[in-house]
């Protein structure tokens, strides 16, 4: 796991959280602005996963390397499930979900960070 990476996924998913917040607190449903947004959340998450895999082959990381890989797997699957259900919520708690999504990434990458460090938390 490369903490620039991680780092770019925090910072972006983040964004893409407060660009939704904004979005359903003005009462407005998702568009496609905030498909590009969880897309590129998603393009950079499978970096990630290319990443950890790649270094985890390579004899890196934690000791117990089966959680860490749990998250990495996982991670992928919110923004699309994020994506799926705001586009099936017409009303402000579409972006809602994608905030929801959005923080969820950034956790999961930071709790992902301590796994391969070994901090336990």
């Amino acid at each position: 796991m490369t903490n620039v990476l991680a780092n770019v996924i925090i910072v972006v998913s983040l964004l893409a959280a407060v660009y939704a917040l904004v979005s359903a607190l003005r009462d407005r449903p998702m568009d496609w602005w905030h498909l590009g947004a969880l897309g590129v959340v998603e393009a950079l998450l499978v970096a990630q996963i290319v990443v950890g895999f790649v270094k985890l082959a390579g004899d890196e990381g934690p000791a117990e390397p089966a959680t860490f890989i749990g998250y990495l797997v996982g991670i992928a699957l919110i923004p699309a499930a994020g994506a799926g259900w705001g586009l099936l919520e017409r009303t402000r708690w579409g972006p809602g979900v994608i905030v929801v999504a959005c923080l969820s990434v950034a956790v999961m990458i930071v709790r992902m960070r301590q796994i391969w460090e070994g901090t336990v938390a």
